[in-house]
């Protein structure tokens, strides 16, 4: 292989890595977006879970008391 043609050859090796390095970037982003996306929905789903145990925690400690009044009277 002559000089120039091997240039040639590193310097198309050098644009590969580049391009590859490129999509694999735009493809991480991407990932990252849908990572920070999942994680918003999991939020909400938990929260809902939390806010839907508060309230049957409370309507069940109102129901006890409920009976608890009735028995004692």
């Amino acid at each position: 292989m002559s000089q120039q043609s091997r240039q040639e050859y590193e310097q198309r090796l050098k644009w590969k890595r580049e391009e590859r390095r490129e999509r694999f970037s735009l493809v991480y982003k991407m990932l990252d977006f849908l990572g920070v996306v999942l994680g918003m929905i999991c939020i909400f789903v938990l929260l809902a879970l939390l806010f839907s145990l508060i309230s049957w925690l409370s309507e069940d400690v109102a129901g006890t008391f409920s009976v608890l009044r009735t028995r004692l009277q």
